[in-house]
């Protein structure tokens, strides 16, 4: 049995798969900041995945590059699976290619947050549904569902809408409430996101490989099997560290992906604040360290300090 935990013979964890920069909204760091802090702390493989796009990486400035490890083309794209939106993590695959084609799809952070932002606004009005817009949107600032969430909770009448779905938080109303069909502010996401068979095509057309990001995140009225089961078609692996509340949670993800043929990775989900501001990663087992490891060395879409 695999377990996650400091045993005699272990090494430091060498990956960190999943960190954002100034390129992804909520997030502040310049890339190549970020790969000077984490080839500083001995992360030996680094993956810079921004939401739905690859711009960080032309800003990279070898000469600024202090340390030595390797960095794994990456990007963190949101798709529909069965009509539910997944952030999935694209690794190792031709950076200015699959970055000609984000652009395409997903067009600006700005353009895609006031779709969604203006549509969800809209079915608010439809339902008598009234928003407090002292502090308007900011496209270029906030989040879409972030907005209309601080905009609900602003007097008494939405707040009891809000219970009422048992919405606590941000995530309950994105990952939850507005993707569930019956939910009466349901929100269609195709009109910003392609279905996962597209992302797929692109990515393994262009050389690369494509994980779920952090399954545990979207499980608050699902089962975990449920998820993994629906997803496991689609996907060529699994990250099995994302912020876990139990060790248990890397464990039962890795044997998952052991017991269904599929890839692991492991990240921090770093974007430089408050929040996720950690680019370290504790001690792995190293047969975790080793499955990792394997397929990093395979791929093409990386860049060698």
């Amino acid at each position: 049995m695999i377990y996650f935990a400091k045993r005699k013979g272990d090494v430091m964890m060498k990956f960190n798969l999943h960190t954002h920069s100034k390129y992804s909204l909520d997030a502040d760091k310049d890339i190549n900041e970020i790969i000077n802090l984490g080839f500083n702390n001995d992360i030996s493989y680094l993956s810079i995945t921004d939401h739905n796009t690859c711009d960080a990486y032309f800003d990279i400035d070898k000469n600024e590059i202090s340390g030595k490890g390797t960095v794994i083309y990456g990007m963190e794209a949101d798709a529909l699976i069965n009509n539910v939106t997944y952030d999935i993590l694209c690794y190792g695959f031709d950076v200015n290619k699959v970055n000609y084609w984000a652009k395409e799809q997903y067009g600006t952070v700005e353009s895609r947050q006031t779709t969604i932002y203006k549509k969800l606004e809209e079915l608010c009005e439809n339902l008598g549904i009234k928003l407090d817009k002292t502090t308007p949107f900011n496209s270029k600032e906030e989040y879409a569902h972030a907005a209309i969430f601080r905009m609900l909770e602003s007097n008494e009448e939405n707040r009891k809408f809000l219970k009422e779905y048992n919405i606590n938080n941000i995530n309950d109303l994105y990952r939850r409430s507005t993707m569930d069909t019956e939910f009466p502010l349901y929100l269609d996401m195709s009109i910003v996101w392609p279905r996962i068979e597209k992302l797929r095509e692109v990515i393994h057309n262009n050389g690369g490989k494509i994980f779920l990001a952090h399954p545990y995140r979207y499980i608050k009225d699902k089962n975990i099997d449920d998820l993994l089961n629906s997803c496991a078609p689609y996907i060529d692996g699994i990250e099995i560290y994302n912020e876990p509340k139990a060790f248990e949670e890397v464990e039962y993800l890795y044997q998952y992906a052991k017991n269904n043929n599929l890839l692991v990775s492991v990240g921090s989900d770093f974007h430089g604040n408050e929040r996720h501001n950690k680019l370290e990663i504790e001690n792995f087992p190293k047969e975790m360290q080793k499955d990792i490891e394997n397929w990093l060395n395979e791929i093409n879409g990386k860049i060698e300090f």
